[in-house]
């Protein structure tokens, strides 16, 4: 990866949006987090690609969209496997690996890999949160999945949708703990929380979480793919298998970031005119972002007061 340029925290006017020095400052972390992450694939000829605003952004800015605040990059769900068995041994401090293997209630649906040495909280993460859960700043790994098609697809969905309902019953009752969420007699008859609490007699929730990927990755032969255990069947988020059969690298800020060759059906299909700039808010919306404090000191902070 390049060196940040002496520039680069410069606030500056980027597309008519003004971009602070702490936005900088986020960035350049996240982009540390996407340098971990290609150091660890390239070492072991794992395929991975820029998606969503970040590919957007790389095709239509050569860097951030000016007012987001994230990564996210895909894999195809083999490459994904083998990435999450590596990088926990691979991965180098200050950075972490989350997911649902090494971070406990953590969904199936992604990895993160975190700055520890920094906060980046969601609300998400805020409602998750105890004090040993990782809420440094981070980069998104999404795992891309075929899609079945004719009688097998109905299959495909049910078996997503019924694990899907199990994890949620998971989410709400640790949320409920948190504080996140007022416990009352409304949470306690949630259908989604009795279905966890039978579940999880007879299985924990990292066998649970395994199940809802193999449910996923179910299809043997497909042309379509999508991001299926974070956005479901979305058309927005279903595409043509043969639109990443190449890759490239492209200009990213001071570095370079892989993206498919074929972006612009990828693009079209989640975004129609993505040419055109429509501003708005971010999906994460951090609501603790402090690149220069470890999320410990920050939410420690934050209780006393």
């Amino acid at each position: 990866m390049s060196s940040i340029p002496n520039d680069f925290y410069k606030e500056e006017v980027i597309s008519e949006h003004h971009v602070t020095a702490q936005t900088k400052k986020l960035w350049a972390v996240e982009l540390g987090c996407l340098a971990e992450l290609q150091r660890i694939c390239e070492k072991h000829h794992i395929k991975y690609f820029a998606c969503g605003g970040t590919l957007l952004g790389a095709v239509r800015h050569k860097g951030f969209i000016p007012w987001d605040d994230d990564i996210d990059v895909m894999m195809f769900y083999e490459d994904y496997v083998r990435f999450c068995e590596i990088a926990p041994k691979e991965i180098s401090k200050p950075f972490f690996l989350q997911n649902y293997q090494t971070e406990p209630g953590f969904g199936p649906a992604m990895s993160r890999i975190r700055n520890c040495e920094t906060t980046g909280c969601t609300q998400y993460d805020f409602n998750m949160a105890d004090r040993k859960y990782n809420c440094g700043v981070f980069i998104d790994i999404f795992p891309l999945f075929g899609i079945e098609s004719g009688s097998k697809l109905f299959k495909q969905k049910c078996s997503i949708k019924i694990w899907k309902n199990v994890l949620a019953g998971s989410e709400i009752k640790r949320m409920a703990r948190q504080g996140g969420w007022k416990w009352n007699l409304k949470k306690w008859l949630h259908p989604r929380v009795w279905l966890w609490n039978i579940v999880s007699i007879f299985i924990n929730h990292k066998k649970v979480s395994k199940k809802y990927l193999h449910a996923c990755a179910s299809a043997n032969s497909y042309s379509k793919m999508g991001l299926l255990s974070f956005t479901g069947f979305k058309t927005k988020f279903i595409w043509d298998k043969e639109w990443f059969s190449e890759l490239i690298n492209m200009p990213f800020e001071y570095t370079y970031i892989t993206c498919p060759k074929n972006y612009d059906p990828i693009l079209q299909t989640q975004y129609g005119d993505y040419m055109k700039f429509v501003k708005g808010g971010q999906i994460h919306t951090m609501v603790l972002c402090d690149p220069d404090t470890p999320f410990q000191e920050k939410l420690k902070k934050l209780i006393k007061e």
